[in-house]
């Protein structure tokens, strides 16, 4: 299992987190994200375009991205740099 902490400097839109999952459906490893205050801390299946549709992110929000599996190590730190580009372009409309 591999874990990386990061807090979004800016709000992640629909757009940025449907191409995340999209992206991140080409690796085995299980994908997942956990986030919010502890009394509501939500978990979401990176992979599910669904589950990444229907989050919220706020810029200021710390993110766990947990990834377990065979491409586990691959897969963390290609989903990362999805998050890190997903924050600096501009928000793309759907």
């Amino acid at each position: 299992m591999r874990v990386h902490q990061f807090t979004v400097p800016n709000n992640l839109d629909r757009a940025h987190l449907l191409r995340i999952a999209t992206e991140s459906s080409r690796f085995a490893a299980d994908i997942r994200i956990t986030f919010g205050p502890d009394e509501s801390r939500r978990e979401v299946d990176v992979k599910s375009l669904l589950g990444m549709m229907l989050t919220i992110i706020h810029s200021g929000t710390e993110v766990t991205l947990t990834t377990r599996g065979k491409d586990e190590l691959e897969a963390l730190e290609y989903v990362q740099g999805l998050f890190e580009q997903a924050v600096i372009e501009p928000s793309a409309s759907l």
